[in-house]
């Protein structure tokens, strides 16, 4: 009992930990971009509270591919059925029908590993040149790069110095750098399964539906990241499910 407090309490501090650390580090990214959608166009004067607008021209476009994890790998097949029963006089399989090493027979973790579904994804680079002669490149997605043939005149929108977002016609492109923002969400995640898989005084559960539920908390993340309310919405409905099953494991014990 006492191991399983102190094992408790050492899971509260470091998630209470990491939520704090992951809301000191995003909340600088976070509010310079709420501030920069509040923002209005600057006039002849450039200021700070301000975004610039400058000329741009499509100079080259771009494509590469990654392989990634499949976010719907396919079904498996279902399990053969059972042997038969064995007869009155067959006490066990021979010795000749057992594998050579049944243990790495029964675990081929390795071919496992190795069948992964992985899936290709497609990125779309935007090169171009400002009214200031500097050239930039951007990765952005499928709409704007149809749209963005060499030559095409478009806007960028500058905030503090950086290009922030992308205009061609009626389509847009963000070019905010998500990285400070993500991380610090996955710290700050990474501190809310803590607390809510091993901190909480209920019956203890695999670690690997904790596991679960955090990764897939990264890959919603990483798909809804654009969306601002991604930043808690996730936490909210994935942590609350694994709370709920939680719960219910602990009342079925």
């Amino acid at each position: 009992m006492g191991h399983r407090t102190g094992m408790r309490w050492a899971a509260l501090i470091a998630g209470t930990a990491c939520v704090a650390g992951g809301i000191a580090l995003g909340s600088g990214p976070y509010h310079d971009r709420q501030a920069f959608e509040k923002a209005g166009y600057c006039g002849a004067v450039a200021r700070d509270d301000c975004v610039t607008r400058m000329d741009m021209t499509v100079v080259s476009r771009s494509t590469y591919t990654t392989e990634d994890p499949d976010p719907d790998p396919p079904q498996q097949p279902p399990p053969p059925p059972p042997p038969p029963a064995p007869g009155p006089f067959r006490w066990g399989p021979s010795i000749a029908a057992l594998p050579a090493d049944p243990i790495a027979a029964a675990l081929p973790v390795g071919r496992v590993v190795a069948a992964l579904p992985m899936s290709q994804t497609t990125h779309y680079r935007l090169t171009v040149r400002t009214a200031d002669g500097e050239r930039h490149t951007f990765e952005v997605d499928h709409d704007m790069y149809a749209t963005a043939r060499a030559g095409a005149r478009g806007t960028a929108e500058v905030w503090h110095g950086r290009i922030s977002r992308l205009r061609i016609g009626s389509h847009s492109d963000d070019e905010w750098s998500y990285w400070s923002l993500g991380l610090a969400w996955v710290i700050g995640w990474i501190g809310v399964m803590l607390i809510i898989a091993f901190a909480l005084p209920l019956a203890d559960s695999a670690t690997f539906p904790a596991v679960f539920a955090w990764w897939m908390g990264v890959v919603l993340f990483a798909g809804l990241h654009t969306w601002p309310p991604a930043l808690w919405v996730i936490p909210l409905a994935i942590g609350g499910v694994f709370l709920l099953y939680r719960v219910c494991v602990a009342i079925a014990r």
